[in-house]
């Protein structure tokens, strides 16, 4: 919920508003086909992540939050890193991903991974913004 209301920016609107479900319904969320990820400094939550399971054969990485104090510090690596080992465990061929136009820092992570453009969509983001998204895949096998 902290991402949601500190940065807004990043994610895309949804139906319901993510800021209005339950901890019920965050709690069926999580659950398989969705495999969540947290990043932690010692016992404290720094970061979370998912990844989505979309058919036998690939997956979609769900967006990424790290507080801005721990950004910067290659930390990102390691949500790509634990993301790629699930997908290989589930023998998947290939993952997408894609992030707001703007947001340099997931367009210069998904190329370091690996990741191949494909194509752009434009989308309405939580701050009220409209702005293009881009996709992209890796291919695993």
């Amino acid at each position: 919920m902290e991402a949601l209301k500190v940065e807004p920016a990043m994610f895309r609107v949804t139906v319901p508003p993510e800021t209005e479900i339950t901890d019920n319904e965050w709690q069926e969320r999580i659950k398989e086909p969705r495999a969540v990820f947290g990043l932690y400094a010692e016992d404290v939550l720094i970061g979370i992540t998912s990844i989505i399971l979309l058919d036998h054969e690939e997956a979609y990485l769900g967006q990424s939050y790290i507080k801005k104090v721990h950004r910067g510090k290659g930390l990102s690596s390691l949500f790509y890193k634990i993301r790629m080992d699930w997908a290989l465990a589930k023998r998947l061929k290939r993952i997408r991903v894609s992030h707001r136009e703007s947001n340099l820092a997931s367009k210069a992570a998904n190329q370091k991974f690996g990741f191949r453009y494909t194509h752009t969509e434009p989308c309405k983001w939580q701050d009220g913004h409209s702005e293009d998204v881009l996709y992209y895949v890796l291919d695993l096998i």
